[in-house]
């Protein structure tokens, strides 16, 4: 291994894989030698973060709702030129007042519709049940696809339960979910699955086997995320001029919920006393990186950057930017930063596929949830 090397943790997948293959121009104009240690999903490698003491990496990539719960490896950043990033996205990376990670993107979700099929998207949760049913050819074709475990479930349950009335992160951090809204939320779940409108398969389906699915021409709806799009627009995909997107749809309560938040990569405290690593940071959120990712789908954090994507796009592309815009101003749901979030996401993906799977009944997944929670954040206040 080269002296000057530096140890780093990276989340892995159709999203982000692109941005590593710069890597090896970092090491070029460097010298400096970048060991990946770990490459996997976001949940997998949260996990492999969590198990180690001390933590061998210099830099990882982490985002903002799991940051505070890594806060016992991760370095305030100190020194970093910030100046071009929307201070929103810095605020979303800070914790008690410090920098916790340089902004990558911003992630949130739209809805991706077949043209050829919707004539217009559903405007309602009720509405893309329906037409999601009435879509399906199965085995083949489905109406409707979603992530079915991990935080991309979470993740819809958020949008359904809040865009209901019910509330999964109120004040005292304990979800109110046990009421209408929640069951709703878990019978639209239920009912996609139950029906066929959404293949058995998807509870095993992470972000890359849903957005497969859709690109393939496999399905007439998807919520996707923006690091997609590049792909779905891309030769070789079956919905490459047969598709548009559109704002999630709204829920009984009329409020239109978009789950969101920023990947960011941080540094360790053993990586912010190397200069190479601090370089590194530096490099991978540099304006040249972001406009890379921005060109495929991504959502840009630097303000220069956003503006070049504002001037070049044209089309379905501009209508796309604006949508996004809208949903940034009016319909995102973020997770507060809590050092216990990971578990809460945890209780609450694994207890809504049962329910959405008909292995637990609706009423008795949505009061495990609730004194789940309950007992986690009691435990994290001793």
């Amino acid at each position: 291994m080269s002296e000057r090397t530096v140890r780093v943790a990276l989340t892995s997948g159709g999203m982000y894989d692109r941005l590593y293959e710069r890597i090896p121009e970092f090491e070029h104009s460097t010298g400096v030698a970048v060991a990946i240690g770990f490459r996997g999903t976001h949940p997998d490698l949260n996990a492999h973060l969590a198990a180690l003491d001390p933590v061998p990496y210099d830099l990882v990539a982490t985002h903002t709702k799991y940051a505070p719960s890594q806060r016992r490896f991760l370095a305030r950043l100190e020194g970093f030129d910030t100046a071009d990033f929307f201070p929103s996205l810095l605020d979303l990376a800070t914790i008690d007042g410090a920098l916790y990670g340089i902004p990558r993107n911003i992630d949130l979700r739209l809805l991706h519709y077949r043209t050829d099929l919707v004539a217009a998207p559903p405007a309602t949760w009720d509405e893309l049940v329906a037409l999601a049913r009435r879509l399906t050819r199965p085995p083949q074709f489905y109406g409707f696809v979603f992530t079915g475990i991990e935080s991309g479930l979470f993740g819809t349950f958020f949008e359904l339960a809040e865009a209901a009335g019910a509330r999964v992160f109120p004040q005292s951090q304990v979800a109110e979910v046990n009421n209408e809204g929640g069951r709703w939320a878990l019978g639209v779940l239920r009912e996609l699955y139950a029906s066929g409108a959404a293949p058995g398969a998807l509870a095993g389906w992470h972000y890359d086997e849903v957005h497969r699915c859709f690109r393939d021409g496999g399905a007439a709806m998807v919520p996707d995320w923006p690091g997609y799009y590049g792909s779905y627009r891309s030769a070789g995909s079956a919905v490459r001029d047969r598709f548009r997107v559109a704002r999630m749809p709204a829920g009984p309560s009329g409020r239109v919920c978009c789950y969101a938040g920023s990947h960011t990569f941080a540094l360790t405290r053993t990586g912010m006393e190397k200069e190479d690593a601090r370089a590194l940071l530096c490099f991978l959120t540099a304006p040249e990186q972001q406009a890379l990712e921005a060109r495929h789908g991504a959502v840009p954090v630097r303000r220069s950057v956003m503006e070049n994507r504002r001037r070049e796009a044209a089309g379905v592309d501009a209508e796309r930017l604006a949508l996004l815009d809208r949903s940034i101003g009016s319909d995102l749901i973020i997770p507060p930063k809590l050092s216990y979030y990971p578990e809460i996401e945890d209780i609450l993906w694994r207890t809504v596929r049962a329910a959405m799977t008909g292995e637990v009944p609706i009423p008795d997944a949505l009061a495990n949830i609730e004194a789940r929670i309950a007992r986690c954040v009691s435990h994290a206040a001793k």
